[in-house]
């Protein structure tokens, strides 16, 4: 899902404006957090308190008779994203998050919930594995509103009522869950090998009966000091098949000084703009995450380097040499990060 720059630009705006001091004297309680700090950054993120709010929304079963904070309307007239209010600096913990997950399965409509205590906001997704749409216990992304990082911005503008894709929300979220189980699952299955996983083993030793003897002493060969042995040729076997990329230091340290130099040069530019996709055969710095805005290509041959610049080489072994290509950087950058609108 692309970040919408403008939106960015939009939400720090409005939220330099924005005064978090004295928060405590003024939030004793959930309704004046709700009011005076929760509603107003909903607010920020284009949601009207009239027009997109829906409050007490019914979210009971059975004969009781419980009622969800918000209901944020992105589109028609009814709510498809559950606010759970929380007290200014409450600790938020898994109790609260089993009482939105509560109110989330009980409104049907609902794409997505939000838990939070004004500060701190932490965004819940369902589980597509489960037979029951219910929310994942990890929260898919935590934001503290008074440490925002750059991150954090680009995040809120997908949130934005104006930018809001609700179905690319959810395969983000669900890319990320699928990512988190899988390191879960891969780490539990090192720890304590199961019996198929050691099977599969013996079976690629083209062994012919495992006994329990084997078992017992496959099982003690998988620790992380075989696991740490083993890394080196992993490594090098992707790299010969193509499936690996390896962003070397020497390449990272090529591109912080190309930022820092544009950055110095060319005035009012957003630094998250500026960034980096490390390729096969190239490692390009690019502006907005678009491969079509090319500054420069960084390659490298037997630990030679080099930068091209509007298809132009130079060498790039040393920051004096970077720093030497100043005009033909800002020439080639200049028309890419000229000022959003």
């Amino acid at each position: 899902m692309p970040v919408n720059k403008q939106i960015v630009n939009s939400i720090k705006k409005s939220l330099t404006k924005f005064d978090f001091s004295n928060l405590e004297d003024r939030c004793t309680n959930e309704a004046q957090t709700r009011f005076i700090l929760i509603e107003p950054l909903l607010e920020v993120l284009g949601y009207s308190r009239i027009d997109d709010m829906a409050t007490e929304i019914n979210a009971g079963w059975g004969q009781k008779n419980d009622k969800a904070d918000i209901g944020l309307i992105v589109k028609g007239k009814v709510p498809e994203i559950i606010v759970e209010c929380k007290t200014l600096n409450k600790r938020l913990t898994d109790k609260e998050a089993s009482q939105l997950n509560g109110y989330f399965i009980n409104t049907k409509n609902s794409k997505f919930g939000i838990l939070t205590n004004g500060l701190e906001w932490r965004f819940y997704f369902p589980n597509d594995a489960t037979k029951e749409m219910k929310l994942y216990e990890l929260p898919y992304k935590v934001i503290c509103f008074d440490e925002l990082e750059d991150a954090d911005y680009e995040f809120l503008s997908k949130i934005h009522k104006n930018n809001i894709d609700l179905k690319e929300l959810h395969e983000e979220a669900q890319e990320f869950y699928f990512e988190e189980g899988f390191t879960d699952a891969f780490l539990a299955e090192l720890l304590d090998p199961s019996d198929k996983f050691i099977e599969a083993i013996f079976g690629r030793m083209h062994g012919k009966r495992l006994s329990d003897q084997l078992k017992s002493k496959l099982r003690n060969r998988i620790n992380s000091g075989m696991i740490q042995s083993l890394l080196p040729k992993l490594i090098e076997e992707e790299s010969k098949s193509g499936n690996f990329v390896i962003t070397t230091a020497e390449e990272l340290k090529i591109y912080h000084a190309v930022k820092t130099l544009l950055l110095n040069s060319i005035k009012k530019v957003d630094s998250t703009r500026i960034s980096y996709r490390d390729q096969k055969n190239s490692f390009n710095i690019i502006v907005d995450d678009n491969n079509k805005k090319i500054i420069a290509k960084i390659t490298n041959s037997r630990n030679k380097y080099t930068i091209e610049i509007n298809g132009v080489k130079y060498d790039a072994n040393n920051l004096d040499n970077i720093v030497a290509l100043k005009k033909p950087l800002v020439e080639v950058a200049s028309p890419f990060l000229s000022p959003t609108i």
